[in-house]
């Protein structure tokens, strides 16, 4: 059986990035009386997880802010957002994500040439610069943090630019056909990912780019729905609808039984087995039957994606598998681990998504190293 990486040894600052993935995808998986018990609620608080993950605002971030963890100072698209999740999970209050949120859209308008423009991420003292664009995940984080609210007045001021961040994708990265493209896997923030690299820039119709910005779109939804405009909530839900659709009739292989990537210069499908094309379990986009083949023939299939603690990010049958040095060509990550733990319940594989999640905690508990009184 293909092997998954297991690192001898990793510092605990660095481990305690993925605690809060981890305890939200296996306490959703969880009775409530197993809450209560999990080791991980106990290890969140010994390795002080929220106090690391909460920046206070410094230089360009005018607000408060997340990291993905204690030794980082900069924000990072999708971090945020998950990271946000978790803590909200936890019963942590909204400000830090609003923060995030805030900071991102407090750079639209500073590129002239690019209306809507976010880079992905910003330091106090600087961010990355053009062409790479903030992963779509600040709808969905706005929603987050006005859900744990209970109102979304605090986004009021700000949502013209979030709106615009949506229509930078429409207007600079919609092809012909209607899909997004990527501008490199790096932007994707799979950075190897074999389906998008070793290509010119902007030629690649991710799966999963789709996928966020369906949700995307959901989320802006639902937002207008709360600040009383329902006629842009209706918008916003037929882009989803139109998406969705383009996405289930246009990207699924019934050969391979999967969702594939698309080559945008041609049209055809990039025939690689990698863990971004299950992403439309996790925003469920694909229907019952597409659901059924990517599950049973592909994921849970240990000769391609189940692995012994995790969710492999390439089948071993593709020739750039490489699970020690693969970085996403193989080895196991908490993210997407995290995200095919809700695909599987998404779609009724309740038993399958809690044993991934109880199996990546597990795996946290054999590589997070020593405790932080043993490194004080």
């Amino acid at each position: 059986m293909p092997g998954v990486i297991f690192p001898r040894a990793i510092n605990c600052r660095r481990s305690r990035q993925v605690l809060p993935y981890v305890m939200f995808m296996v306490m959703r998986c969880m009775t409530a009386a197993a809450r209560d018990e999990s080791k991980l609620s106990r290890l969140f608080v010994q390795y002080k997880v929220k106090e690391g993950i909460v920046k206070s605002a410094k230089g360009l971030l005018k607000h408060t802010y997340l990291v993905p963890s204690g030794p980082y100072f900069q924000l990072f698209d999708w971090d945020t957002y998950f990271m946000g999740v978790a803590l909200s999970e936890d019963g942590a209050q909204p400000e830090a994500l609003e923060g995030s949120v805030e900071d991102f859209l407090e750079m639209v308008g500073q590129n002239a040439n690019d209306t809507g423009y976010v880079p992905r991420e910003i330091a106090p003292d600087g961010f990355w610069a053009l062409p790479e664009m903030c992963k779509p995940f600040l709808a969905q984080a706005a929603y987050r943090a006005s859900r744990t609210a209970g109102s979304a007045d605090w986004l009021k001021p700000w949502t013209k630019q979030l709106a615009q961040t949506l229509e930078f994708w429409e207007n600079t990265r919609q092809s012909a056909d209607g899909f997004f493209r990527w501008y490199n896997g790096v932007e994707s923030g799979v950075y190897n990912n074999p389906a998008v690299v070793d290509r010119p820039a902007e030629v690649t119709e991710g799966v999963d780019l789709q996928c966020y910005l369906y949700r995307e779109y959901r989320a802006m939804g639902l937002l207008a729905g709360k600040v009383g405009d329902a006629q842009k909530s209706k918008e916003y839900d037929r882009k989803a609808d139109d998406l969705g659709a383009r996405v289930r009739d246009g990207m699924w292989s019934e050969t391979e039984g999967m969702f594939l990537n698309i080559y945008a210069r041609t049209g055809k499908p990039i025939r690689i087995k990698t863990w971004t094309n299950f992403m439309p379990l996790w925003a469920g986009i694909a229907t019952s039957s597409q659901a059924k083949r990517m599950i049973e023939e592909h994921l849970l299939n240990p000769k391609e994606f189940w692995a012994p603690h995790g969710i492999r990010t390439l089948s071993p049958d593709e020739l750039l598998y490489d699970p020690i040095q693969g970085y996403w060509r193989g080895p196991v990550w908490v993210v997407s681990s995290y995200l095919m733990t809700h695909g599987l319940m998404n779609n009724g594989y309740r038993e399958q998504a809690r044993k991934l999640a109880e199996e990546t905690e597990e795996l946290l508990f054999r590589t997070a190293g020593p405790s932080p009184a043993a490194t004080s």
